[in-house]
């Protein structure tokens, strides 16, 4: 995923909660890389730690959607 995807994404006006939950696995995976490797940059983009965070409930909770539903971390 470019740079400039990215930004589309982290720019987007709906919000991460309304964005991670309509992505494809495929699209979920490939944005959550992205995020990582931009945090592990030395000026991350400005709103990617949160997204990243969210990204990574998102992909946990399709993993495993019992345990999201109840609660449990």
């Amino acid at each position: 995923m470019n740079s400039s995807l990215l930004l589309h994404y982290l720019n987007d006006p709906r919000g991460p909660e309304e964005v991670l939950r309509t992505l494809p696995a495929e699209e979920l995976a490939k944005l959550l890389d992205a995020l990582f490797q931009n945090l592990d940059t030395p000026e991350p983009e400005f709103g990617a730690q949160a997204w990243y965070e969210m990204a990574v409930e998102e992909s946990s909770r399709r993993t495993n959607p019992t345990s999201a539903a109840h609660g449990v971390a």
